[in-house]
């Protein structure tokens, strides 16, 4: 076991780097799913947070203070990450993981794509990954580049300003759609985000030290920035679920320090 120096000692300062691992719970349960490294992780703060019962008194015009008692223990933390990842985005979305999947339709013939078109709008065709052969209204068949375009992955076709097409008349489409699947994060699903926390230290400078919180319960805060002028980030703030039933003497976990 490294001896733990004492103070004042150089060696004791910290310029922390590491890795956290996140093993989430499943939803309003304790059983653990696999830690998952949370990639490149800018910020994260343990913050012990004791609500403290004062006593002032009244003997003197000053009132000192003359007893204090501590009557709740809370330790919070904050983790600031910026891997886009799903299971991250899925934890800062209050979120659930999940797979859309679109079976392949080889012969779509007159798939409805509106009734009231305005013209310079884009219109949803209900599938992704499509091909399109024609766009027609009644009789007249409009021309691709011309009359229309086309957004194949997203499967929506837009109706042009000058054209053949007019207002108030439905408008179909014939084609095709592949098969596809993709992963997808279905938002706000969950009330919070609960599991098992792991931080690795690799320091640039200090003791190495490493964390495991039992049980953590993280509500999002912050922006997630798809648009912006710099690289986006997530931030998650936790509080500590004391277990006492399987770590009676340390309930919110524990730090080891390593070397």
């Amino acid at each position: 076991m490294p001896a733990l120096a004492m103070a004042p000692n150089p060696g004791n300062l910290m310029l922390g780097r590491g890795k956290l691992y996140f093993d989430r719970f499943v939803n309003n349960t304790t059983t653990k799913t696999g830690e998952f490294d949370l990639g490149n992780v800018t910020a994260f703060d343990l913050t012990p947070k004791p609500t403290i019962k004062k006593k002032y008194e009244s003997m003197d015009s000053s009132s000192l203070l003359y007893a204090q008692a501590v009557t709740q223990q809370d330790l919070t933390l904050k983790v600031t990450g910026d891997e886009y990842s799903l299971k991250n985005l899925a934890a800062a979305l209050l979120g659930t993981e999940g797979t859309f999947v679109q079976t392949s339709t080889s012969t779509i013939t007159a798939g409805a794509l509106t009734s009231l078109p305005l013209n310079g709008a884009w219109y949803p065709t209900g599938y992704r990954s499509i091909t399109v052969t024609d766009v027609k209204q009644g009789s007249t068949v409009g021309v691709l580049g011309t009359d229309y375009n086309v957004d194949l992955v997203t499967g929506r076709i837009q109706i042009f300003t000058t054209g053949l097409f007019t207002a108030a008349t439905a408008t179909v489409w014939d084609g095709s759609a592949a098969a596809v699947t993709y992963n997808l994060v279905a938002l706000s699903t969950v009330g919070l985000v609960e599991g098992y926390l792991r931080f690795i230290g690799n320091p640039v400078k200090g003791p190495v030290y490493e964390y495991e919180g039992w049980h953590v319960s993280f509500t999002p805060s912050g922006n997630l920035g798809f648009i912006a002028d710099d690289f986006g980030n997530w931030t998650l703030d936790g509080a500590l679920i004391a277990d006492t039933v399987n770590h009676a003497t340390e309930p919110f976990g524990h730090l080891i320090q390593r070397a």
